[in-house]
């Protein structure tokens, strides 16, 4: 792993990467919503990311230099080229605004989508993924904080705040979801507040 300083310097590898839980990116705040519609999906994600050791080196006293905090925003042309990105913008001390808007098909088993990397479909790439498994389900999910990476996050106060929320057209398998869709339909909600506080949705997209 990377210096902590040395990230901080080389800011436009860990972005372009968009790791979560190996060091480089995570929700402070989300709010997100899915729409699940057979193997058609369609998510907005607005995010504000932090970079952890970035978010420490500040509360350690770090004072960024102007050519650092250059290097930063110049990260907003490059990464804003990722698909679905509708603005990604350095909002100061290691952190990042994000919007995306991603439609497409899960059109394999295999097939994934995930963000912040829209590029990756790897769960460890990503804090939120939608993947089409092998048996033809689809599940929504993020991933288990390790333990370490845990307490690197408590101790220097990131913790994620928002809500998501999916729709969906098929049968829902399991889910861990705070909210339930009513008699009269709605969607699945997950008020998120703690590193606990993990999304799961499992679903057979074939309609009733």
């Amino acid at each position: 792993m990377a210096r902590l300083y040395s990230l901080v310097r080389n800011a436009a590898a860990a972005i372009v990467v968009g790791v979560l839980l190996t060091g480089c990116l995570v929700p402070e705040t989300i709010d997100a919503s899915i729409v699940l519609e057979g193997y058609l999906y369609d998510m907005r994600v607005e995010t504000r990311l932090a970079d952890p050791r970035a978010v420490k080196a500040v509360a350690d006293g770090r004072v960024f230099t102007e050519q650092e905090e250059d290097r930063m925003r110049a990260e907003e042309r490059k990464t804003a080229r990722m698909p679905g990105f509708e603005r990604f913008a350095y909002a100061g001390e290691g952190r990042f605004d994000l919007v995306v808007n991603l439609t497409g098909e899960l059109d394999a088993n295999g097939a994934a989508i995930g963000v912040p990397n829209t590029r990756a479909k790897s769960q460890a790439d990503n804090f939120l993924i939608i993947r089409r498994i092998d048996d033809g389900t689809i599940e929504v999910s993020t991933p288990e904080v390790p333990d370490r990476a845990r307490a690197e996050l408590d101790q220097i106060a990131i913790v994620p705040n928002g809500t998501l929320t999916v729709t969906v057209s098929g049968t829902v398998i399991e889910t861990n979801a705070d909210e339930t869709p009513g008699l009269f339909g709605g969607a699945y909600r997950w008020n998120i507040s703690s590193w606990d506080d993990r999304v799961f949705l499992k679903v057979d997209p074939a309609v009733d």
